[in-house]
Parts: structure tokens; sequence; C-alpha cells
């Protein structure tokens, strides 16, 4: 009797449970592969169009392919992270997508009425939650300005890198959730 218990209710239970761990492991690591890859990819593309590291044509292809890329993964990122992690990890996951977003269109060549101020300002709204990023009042209304300096360089690479820690925190964050569903 018991063994037929074990049998037909316990051991199914704990296979089970098994199951549905690794499948939430599955989906937190893909998530987080999925995030790393996103920023990453849209952070380093970005330094080398703003860097002129890739000039002519090329420039406008690589900076659309990389806005497409970014803006596309990210909106996919964020709907999965509100299903399987919730909203709050989500709404997270939003705003550094917008402060990803304006950081990638301040790699663009500066035109009049760009808008590059209003992309730095919602850059200095999110900078508190910018891991190590502390720029100057300068830094700032040059990132504003122009593409080009050292100033803007040196400024620019600060709030990639910065992006890129606040990318870890919210992996951190997927990586410490529970995931719903299982």
């Amino acid at each position: 009797m018991v063994a037929a218990l074990l049998g037909s209710w316990l051991l199914p239970q704990i296979t089970r449970q098994w199951q549905d761990h690794q499948k939430a492991l599955e989906i937190q690591t893909g998530l987080v592969s999925d995030m790393s890859t996103a920023v990453s990819s849209a952070v380093a593309t970005s330094r080398f169009v703003a860097a002129g590291l890739v000039a002519g044509p090329g420039e406008q292809q690589a900076w659309n392919n990389a806005y497409r890329d970014w803006t596309t993964r990210s909106a996919a990122i964020g709907a999965k992270l509100r299903a399987y992690v919730g909203s709050d990890v989500g709404g997270e996951w939003q705003s550094f997508g917008y402060a990803v977003t304006d950081y990638v269109l301040l790699s663009a060549q500066p035109k009049a009425g760009s808008g590059r101020v209003a992309q730095v300002a919602e850059i200095y709204g999110y900078r508190d939650r910018l891991p190590g990023t502390q720029l100057s009042r300068s830094d700032w209304t040059t990132l504003a300005a122009t593409r080009s300096g050292s100033v803007f360089q040196n400024a620019y690479a600060a709030l990639g890198r910065g992006l890129l820690a606040r990318q870890d925190e919210l992996v951190e964050r997927v990586l410490d959730s529970h995931v719903s569903g299982f």
C-alpha cells in the first residue's frame, strides 16, 4: 500500500517539482542572456558609431541596425519580464530601456532640432540609477551639443559603463526573482 502510494503520487509530484524548477531556471537563464546581449550590443555599437569607427555610408546603416535591434529586443525582453518575473522588474527594465534608447540616439551625428537636449535630460533624470557614473555639468552640456572631442567621448564612455553596470543590477534582480507559473 505504501509502495503504491509512493509510486503513484509522491514520485510524480517530486518529478514535476524538479521539472518546474528546471523550466524556471531555463526561463531565467534565457532572460538574463537576452538582457546582457541586447544591452552589450547596443552600447558597443553606439560607442563605435559615436567614436567614428564606422565611417561613411556604413555609419548610418550600423546606427539604424543598432537602434532597430535594441528597440525590438528591449520590447520583447520587457514583455517576458512582466510575464515571468512581474511588473516591478518589468517597469524597471522599461525605464532602463528608455535610458539606453536615448544613449543610442546620442551616438548619431547631431542635427538641428535632433532632440539631443531632451535625450540628455532623460538620461540625466536616470543618472542616480547608473552605478559609478558621475559626470560634471560640462560633461552633460557637451553630450547635448556634440558627439566629437575627448570630453564627449569620455562622458559617453562613462555613461556606457553606467548602463552596463545597471544592466548587471537588473540581471541580479531577475536571478533573485521567482518565476511565475511554476
